[in-house]
This record gives structure tokens, C-alpha cells and sequence, in this order.
């Protein structure tokens, strides 16, 4: 990922930003996200969707076809939403709806 260069034009900020998503999305830490871990994420946040947006979504994300999004594909594919080439995704401001991660669980390595 190092190399991608939509991931290096993001500001600190908002690497922190996608990094603690995804955390918040691995819903059992193993370091991949699954549609049912996203799915049980938003629902617990009260955040309404459809099953096949959620399925959707992850697809796009998954870039390697095997079914969960790793954090690599995930930083790639946010990149991409924050700097505005995926115009069906959009990125405002945050709402406070996701809850706080665990802030003594180490950040997931690039």
C-alpha cells in the first residue's frame, strides 16, 4: 500500500480517520472486514441500510475477490472516496454515529 499513490496523498488526518473505520468495522479483529461484521456495525449504530448496499460496497472494496476487505484494500478504496474519485461514495463530515474505538487497541499496520 505504501506505494499507491491515492493513499499518499492523504492527510495524517484523515489516515487516522479511515484507519479507526475500519477498526470499528473488525467488528472481531482479525484484520479483515466482512459484510456481516459491517453490517452488525451499522446496525448497532442505529444506521439504516440495505443488505445488498452493505453486499455492494464491500464488493467494490474487495479487490482480490475473497470475500472480506483488508485493511490495505480498504485504505486504497477510502483514498479513492476522500479525494474524490469514487463520486457515488461521499465523505462528509463526521456524524458521531459509529462508536468510539478502543483507544488501547493498537492501531492496524499499512
Amino acid at each position: 500500500m505504501a506505494n499507491d499513490p491515492m493513499v499518499a496523498r492523504l492527510k495524517p488526518d484523515q489516515v487516522q480517520e479511515i484507519t479507526t473505520a475500519f477498526m470499528e468495522f473488525d467488528v472481531n479483529r482479525n484484520g479483515v472486514i466482512t459484510g456481516a461484521e459491517m453490517k452488525e456495525c451499522l446496525r448497532k449504530s442505529n444506521i439504516q441500510f440495505q443488505d445488498a448496499e452493505v453486499d455492494r460496497v464491500i464488493s467494490n472494496m474487495d479487490s482480490n475477490r475473497d470475500g472480506t476487505v483488508s485493511y490495505d484494500e480498504y485504505m486504497k478504496f477510502m483514498a479513492r472516496v476522500y479525494l474524490g474519485e469514487h463520486s457515488q461514495f461521499q465523505v462528509g463530515q463526521p456524524s458521531g454515529s459509529v462508536p468510539p474505538y478502543n483507544q488501547n487497541q493498537p492501531p492496524y499496520r499499512q
